[in-house]
């Protein structure tokens, strides 16, 4: 008989499960050889452990973001800048004290013995003048002017007809009061109105940013959450990868087993540490983007870079299981389309724009002004005499001033745009309504299929977890394969990430459903007094 040799080799494998063994044979170094990714995977984890820990709980992050999130800050401070508006509206009623005087001489030669001197004859007068007042508008579109003057004049003429020395003095109140256009408060206090309007608005405008800041940290913080179990579930992968490995390595000791199955549980081991360090680094950009978020001065470390670049280890310490409630669609969105806020600064928008039309449409009006004066002036041959002598003269005057303009195109097309400006301003509160409806039935939808997922991938996870146990002892006992077990130990890990990932999927529609219907902040019981305060502008 003839002897000959046999390669040991489990015939039970078709050609294609050998091929894909056998690329991952060339494609992946051994294990035995593979220090170069054990040293990778320590250092990683090295690197991010070395870092301080800091629990922090759902709630926490939400103040701490609320006190120092900069998207917040810029928006208190044109919250701030905002409440100016009304003050310097309200200013152009404030009252204008002015004054002045005036002083004046000359000398001229004498045509005529009416000048005070002989003809011929050189004379030198002195006039000075000064004056104070003050004057203003009323909101009814009424002008007022209240003046002080006086005057003194001396020549050194001498004239039998007047005195060389005189003063002049005076009391006069002026009035303007526009009949057609620019009349009645309801123009005049236009700019106000919208001015009070825009800072509701931007207070709104601050609620509604607190409102998505809390929904972005709240997510981002699900989402660190997620990543960190998905470290611990990549980590207990390679365990399970592992325990496999020994297991072919010690059925290859005793002949059980083969080669190829060694060689194949080393890559699953190589891929497994391959993930967690991808893990690692998804755990680090959604913290990042956390610590972002909240930018609070004891997750900064401090201002200098060094400081800043300080690696932090943040533990979230809020459970993932949700408050289970049960929404009904219509009585929701009724509530959504009362709470939420871009639907009261449309409100505010189109008053406001109301406004402007009727101040454009007062703007075709021609011009009629109802003008009057009444004064009291005082002669006297000193100071103290000319002001005693006001009461004794009067003076007043009435008037009316039209003016119509023969071309109207700039004031009817600017009408025209205000009247655009009003049916924009109604369109977009429509199209703002229609969006909410829509965003809070997706939402709802978004949270009844979470759920659905939360069961599917539970008992995914739970039957891959038996099917896993029950190939195990089927490999111990020669029925199965390794590679059998290893497949179904993949199943389990994408089971159980995907478990995972459903369970925040819940969470964060719940986020994304308390959003939509605006109650996100009543659900944390966050008190608006303080925190809607405007800071002081820098």
């Amino acid at each position: 008989m003839v002897p000959h040799t046999t390669t040991r080799f489990d015939l039970s494998l078709d050609a294609r499960v050998f091929i894909l063994l056998l690329a991952c044979f060339i494609c992946v170094p051994s294990v035995h050889n593979d220090a170069l990714a054990e040293e990778n995977t320590a250092r990683d984890e090295r690197i991010f452990d070395s870092g301080e820990l800091r629990k922090l709980s759902l709630v926490e992050a939400i103040q701490l973001a609320l006190e120092h999130n900069l998207g917040l800050q810029v928006q208190r401070v044109s919250q701030g800048k905002a409440y100016l508006d009304p003050i310097i509206a309200e200013a152009a009623s404030d009252p204008l004290f002015s004054t002045g005087f005036t002083l004046s001489e000359s000398e001229t030669t004498s045509t005529s013995i009416i000048d005070g001197a002989a003809v011929g004859e050189s004379s030198k007068r002195s006039n000075d003048s000064y004056f104070m007042g003050l004057s203003g508008l009323m909101r009814y579109g009424t002008s007022w002017q209240f003046r002080l003057s006086g005057n003194r004049s001396e020549t050194s003429a001498v004239s039998p007809f007047f005195s060389p020395l005189n003063y002049r003095s005076g009391a006069e109140l002026t009035l303007s009061q526009p009949l057609l256009r620019g009349r009645g408060q309801e123009i005049t206090e236009t700019n106000l109105r919208v001015a009070l309007r825009n800072a509701e608005a931007s207070k709104l405008a601050t609620v509604r940013a607190m409102e998505t800041t809390v929904a972005a940290v709240e997510s981002s913080y699900w989402d660190l959450v997620y990543a960190r179990r998905n470290v611990e579930v990549q980590r207990s992968a390679l365990e399970e990868a592992e325990e496999l490995l020994e297991l072919n390595r010690r059925r290859l000791d005793v002949q059980v087993g083969t080669r190829l199955d060694v060689i194949s549980a080393e890559a699953n081991v190589a891929t497994q540490k391959a993930s967690i360090i991808s893990a690692l680094n998804a755990l680090r950009d959604l913290q990042d983007i956390l610590l972002d978020s909240i930018n609070a001065p004891e997750f900064r470390g401090g201002t200098d870079v060094a400081s800043m670049l300080k690696d932090f280890e943040i533990i979230p310490t809020t459970a993932i299981n949700p408050t289970q409630f049960d929404p009904e669609l219509e009585s929701v969105v009724q509530e959504a389309l009362a709470r939420r806020l871009e639907l009261a600064q449309s409100d505010l928008q189109i008053a406001s724009s109301e406004d402007l039309l009727k101040v454009r449409e007062n703007d075709l009006l021609p011009t009629l002004d109802l003008s009057g004066s009444f004064s009291q002036p005082g002669n006297g041959l000193s100071f103290s005499e000319s002001w005693s002598d006001i009461g004794d003269d009067y003076a007043w005057s009435a008037g009316l001033n039209l003016q119509i303009p023969l071309g109207q195109r700039a004031a009817q097309n600017r009408e025209m745009q205000a009247r655009e400006d009003l049916r924009l301003a109604r369109l977009s509160k429509e199209q703002i309504s229609n969006g909410i409806i829509l965003e809070v039935t997706r939402a709802i939808r978004e949270l009844e299929s979470a759920r659905q997922a939360v069961e599917t991938t539970e008992a995914a996870t739970r039957l891959r977890r038996e099917e896993l146990d029950g190939e195990r002892r089927r490999l111990e006992a020669g029925v199965s394969t390794a590679y059998q077990v290893l497949q179904v130990q993949n199943s389990l890990l994408s089971a159980q990430v995907q478990e995972l990932q459903s369970r925040i999927r819940v969470r964060k529609a719940i986020t994304g459903y308390r959003n939509a219907t605006g109650t996100i902040l009543r659900d944390y019981g966050i008190r608006l007094d303080e925190l809607l305060q405007p800071g002081p502008l820098q």
